[in-house]
């Protein structure tokens, strides 16, 4: 696991996103407590976190989905360097069209791609998570525009609105247990109770 945050750290002085350290912690001791069989990942990038959450819990098997080329193939050279090449695969394209059509289910799922579809990816979602299984959502108080500390810019006026849908939608539902966490940029954890 050494060589995953070394990663992390090179990934990050060279401006590539990757998820912040103390949610990065919070969601491998989640992976490490629930040992999911069945992951799925929305928002590959380079594939660090999903080979820190394949370590995590080895007997999981990894679905990616990612849309940028590049990074797809960042993420496969990863997985094979960490020998988990068997254990994950990817879905190259756009979330918005690979979502709707998956089967699952999936133990685990680990949402970080654009932050402006949380809302629209969440009835899939949570269609194809087990029943107890977990849907680990980064990024949802967005910069602190969501919870009101920041002013949000005009720009992100639409992708806050989603966000604070998805939120309501995960926070109302009672066959969802979800608790939102001010955590960096904002962590939501749902069980699925039914």
């Amino acid at each position: 696991m050494e060589r995953i945050y070394k990663l992390r750290k090179q990934a990050f002085l060279e401006g590539r996103p990757i998820l912040r350290e103390k949610s990065f912690e919070l969601l491998l001791n989640i992976i490490k407590e629930k040992q999911p069989k069945s992951i799925l990942e929305i928002g590959v990038n380079g594939g660090l976190s999903g080979i820190a959450m394949l370590l995590t819990s080895p007997k999981a098997h990894l679905s990616g989905i990612e849309i940028d080329e590049d990074c797809v193939k960042i993420a496969k050279n990863n997985y094979i360097d960490f020998n988990v090449e068997n254990r994950a695969k990817i879905f190259l394209g756009d979330a918005s069209e690979i979502i709707p059509i998956l089967t699952g289910p999936y133990d685990f799922i680990f949402l970080d791609g654009p932050k402006g579809h949380y809302y629209e990816y969440a009835p899939h979602l949570l269609s194809v998570l087990s029943k107890g299984g977990i849907l680990f959502a980064d990024n949802v108080l967005f910069r602190g525009y969501v919870d009101g500390k920041v002013k949000t810019p005009r720009r992100y006026n639409t992708t806050k609105h989603s966000m604070e849908r998805f939120l309501n939608l995960i926070t109302t539902d009672k066959n969802l247990k979800t608790t939102v966490l001010d955590l960096e940029d904002g962590v939501s954890i749902t069980e699925k109770l039914i």
